[in-house]
């Protein structure tokens, strides 16, 4: 009896493949992961505290502040994507896993942002900001893809430490009205005060200012004091604005240079 023979032809080369099937070779997987080669997230700060983090992607983590006046600094960066070792439960002993960057960024300084870690940080940042080390967007620290920052960015970020600032200054005054172990327990609950009355130029029987904050104009670059809406520049000797609407309450500028000034686009 004859054996069968089995005719194998001869199929498409790898190169013929992928040039009909070129989708099914691609390296972009799709969802939020995107693999960066040396990629980075920009975290910086314009609080006046050094803050540490302790999270599983960001083990006793320090995020610096602002230590000597300055209007913000580079406090850290995140590698784009994350890598994290993860237990391989198929083959045993360790995998590395990858997050995304900027998700990973945004969980860093607030866990429990409304977004998840999607879209702008900026929205919804000043939720909880009498939290301690939680939200640390609402304290003046914030992520970026670029070093340095936006303008943009920084006012926001300046916007929202100033906020809490006010806030927390307010809650120390009524503490204090309530008697004095009532502010002892605040001021030992939120260490800040003091730093939020002095960026605020607020005194009290319980607090003297003794500290000078100041701020690099975003206009000229002089160092002033740290919230001026406007001062004379050591450059064109003029008046320079930084907040148009606040320096037009103050009649230091006409409304028509107010609404010019707040219509120009941020350089």
């Amino acid at each position: 009896m004859a054996k069968d023979k089995t005719i194998f032809e001869k199929g498409p080369s790898a190169g013929e493949m992928r040039a009909k099937n070129s989708e099914e070779f691609g390296t972009n997987f799709g969802g939020p992961v995107r693999y960066h080669i040396d990629g980075k997230i920009f975290i910086f700060s314009c609080a006046r505290r050094t803050k540490m983090v302790n999270q599983t992607l960001f083990p006793s983590t320090e995020l610096l502040g602002c230590l000597n006046g300055e209007r913000y600094v580079l406090a850290t960066t995140v590698p784009d994507p994350v890598p994290q070792a993860s237990p391989d439960l198929e083959r045993g002993g360790k995998r590395i896993d990858y997050e995304d960057g900027w998700r990973a960024a945004i969980g860093l300084l607030h866990p429990e942002h409304p977004l998840g870690g999607n879209g702008d940080w900026f929205t919804g940042a000043d939720q909880a900001t009498m939290s301690e080390g939680v939200n640390l967007l609402a304290q003046g620290l914030w992520p970026s893809r670029t070093n340095p920052p936006t303008e943009q960015d920084i006012r926001r970020a300046e916007s929202l430490r100033d906020k809490r600032y006010r806030r927390l200054t307010d809650l120390a005054f009524r503490a204090a009205a309530r008697g004095s172990k009532y502010l002892a327990d605040f001021l030992r609950e939120h260490e800040d005060v003091a730093d939020a009355m002095d960026a605020l130029g607020l005194t009290a029987d319980w607090h003297r200012g003794n500290r000078k904050v100041l701020a690099t104009c975003p206009n000229c670059g002089d160092s002033v004091a740290q919230g001026l809406a406007f001062h004379k520049s050591s450059v064109t000797d003029k008046l320079c604005v930084i907040d148009a609407l606040r320096a037009y309450q103050a009649k230091a500028i006409t409304k028509e240079e107010m609404e010019e000034l707040l219509t120009a686009p941020v350089v």
